[in-house]
């Protein structure tokens, strides 16, 4: 019983499988193209401040071009915790003010539920 549902079954799992497996190797090619244009803007950068590919000034420039998009990923990772925290304490606020409204006035419309 149990083998017949599973070789009815088979054909969904290996569409699902082959989907999935698709959907992950888009996602990973586009990470890979975004981080080729990053390298090569990079590049640009600082073979426009008169690096030349190979010396240390220009691995420098490179690691500092890394470095500082390291700080502006992180930079807006914190201020999107700290937007998702005032947003939380908003709720919190909000919600501890119509308990007090309601036991104040229990017959307001807003704490009829």
């Amino acid at each position: 019983m149990i083998c017949y549902s599973l070789t009815r079954m088979r054909p969904a799992l290996l569409s699902l499988c082959a989907a999935a497996v698709v959907t992950i190797g888009m996602a990973g090619t586009e990470a890979n193209a975004q981080s080729r244009r990053q390298q090569r803007d990079d590049a640009r950068t600082c073979a426009g401040f008169g690096n030349s590919f190979g010396t240390r000034a220009y691995s420098e420039c490179m690691r500092d071009q890394q470095r500082r998009r390291d700080f502006k990923e992180r930079d807006t990772l914190e201020k999107m915790a700290l937007t998702s925290q005032i947003a939380k304490d908003g709720q919190i606020m909000a919600e501890r003010a119509r308990r007090q409204r309601c036991d104040r006035n229990p017959d307001r419309r807003e704490c009829r539920r």
